[in-house]
């Protein structure tokens, strides 16, 4: 255990740790770090938990807390595939950290992946309780740990967070050659219009996981992500809920990386892999938990209808739909809806897309504001199709009188225009996703 948290732990060395890109959740992060709740953060495997960690370690560091007071520990280290049945881990470990650096003081315990250790919750609590002059910091990559495992066992002790890979403006602070503005408008970012919307593109086909940003080798890239994408299913779905029929779940998320942003019933996603209706429900929960896929509701008053309604699919990250899933045409369109989506998942659970079940028209996506709504379309091109404006103005028709903010996310156009009364902004897709 000694050499293990001497190789896990290099700043008691003297070494500084690799923070790489800062990200835009880390100063939410530092602001809680003074505090005595323990801090949880969830999120997609390979999405920069890890590095927020260091950014915050160097953030400690920096700000003079004495290096023997941080201890990091990366739960899926090999060493622990012998440990992982006995929860008792912590506790030496910890033991382990005090004989080795006898901190005084204020410590910080930095857990990675630790829904890798059974019960660790209860172990987590007892220390939390115990001693106030420990703050813990955890990373799982699933959401079931915020909703289970830490609503019946940690309710007010904990804060939590998600992280997704890279948004647009945290790859873009990757590019040396690229100088923004501080404040973002159509103004500002106009003189960079043509670079910004080549990067977009390319990324809107090969997604923004941390890893793929910054790889200079282009040809590893899908085997890397089918990588991904391998450990999700297989690492942390089928052991964790013990699906007995792994060709099933396996064609289930192929056909839904396939399928993205597009409208399913759970009786058509079994017909597909040839299963039933319940174990669809499942598989599709089992995704939502482990940032895979997520799945949209249709947009109704009515609990009930929006139940029974056809739903929406959309995937983590572009990059590992293209590497997952054969594509016979661009699917830009597809592509930069799902991004668009991705965008807004980032801020804001609650999404929904609405479609008129006489007419057929739909609004991508809807998401609420206090008194208001926000209703967005995606079309990806600068000849806006009547029918994208015509669903604004079926949905205000059809619901109750609401205060709207209606939107279409284009390729390059920006301006307001008025149909039927209705005002409606037009904005590029790659200044949507700077503001």
């Amino acid at each position: 255990m000694q050499e293990l948290l001497l190789k896990q732990n290099p700043q008691w060395s003297g070494q500084s740790p690799d923070i790489g890109i800062r990200r835009e959740i880390t100063p939410k992060l530092i602001s809680a770090l003074n505090i005595h709740h323990m801090i949880a953060i969830t999120g997609a495997r390979r999405s920069g938990k890890s590095t927020l960690f260091r950014q915050l370690i160097a953030h400690l560091l920096d700000t003079g807390t004495p290096p023997s007071n941080i201890l990091f520990i990366n739960f899926e280290d090999p060493w622990f595939a012998m440990k992982q049945k006995d929860p008792q881990v912590l506790e030496q470990i910890l033991q382990e950290y005090k004989i080795q650096t006898n901190p005084s003081g204020r410590i910080y315990l930095f857990f990675d992946e630790i829904q890798n250790i059974p019960h660790w919750h209860l172990w987590v609590r007892e220390l939390y309780d115990r001693d106030p002059q420990v703050k813990i910091l955890l990373t799982g990559s699933n959401s079931e740990m915020l909703s289970i495992d830490l609503a019946s066992h940690l309710t007010g002790r904990i804060l939590a967070f998600e992280n997704f890979p890279f948004s647009f403006r945290e790859f873009l602070s990757n590019e040396a050659s690229l100088q923004l503005p501080t404040k973002i408008t159509y103004t500002t970012a106009f003189p960079y219009r043509e670079t910004l919307l080549h990067l977009l593109e390319e990324r809107l086909y090969r997604g923004l996981f941390p890893e793929i940003v910054q790889l200079n080798e282009a040809s590893l890239e899908k085997e890397i992500l089918l990588q991904y994408f391998q450990n999700v299913l297989f690492k942390d779905i089928v052991p964790r809920f013990l699906i007995r029929n792994h060709q099933s779940i396996e064609q289930l998320a192929h056909y839904g990386s396939y399928t993205f942003a597009s409208r399913f019933t759970y009786r058509s996603l079994a017909k597909a892999v040839s299963s039933n209706e319940n174990t669809i429900k499942e598989y599709l929960s089992y995704f939502e938990k482990t940032y895979l896929f997520f799945t949209l509701e249709n947009f109704d008053y009515s609990i009930k209808r929006q139940i029974k309604y056809a739903k929406k699919l959309y995937i983590s990250d572009n990059g590992l739909r293209n590497a997952t899933s054969p594509s016979f045409s661009s699917d830009l369109g597809r592509l930069a809806e799902n991004m668009v989506f991705t965008h807004l998942r980032r801020q804001e659970q609650n999404i929904y897309f609405w479609q008129d079940e006489k007419t057929g028209k739909e609004l991508d996506f809807i998401t609420k504001e206090q008194q208001s709504l926000n209703l967005y379309q995606v079309s990806y091109t600068d000849q806006l199709p009547e029918r994208e404006l015509d669903a604004f103005n079926s949905f205000l028709s059809s619901k109750p009188k609401q205060n709207c903010q209606c939107r279409i996310i284009t390729r390059n156009r920006y301006e307001t225009i008025l149909h039927h009364q209705t005002s409606i902004h037009l904005i590029p897709l790659w200044l949507f996703l700077l503001t």
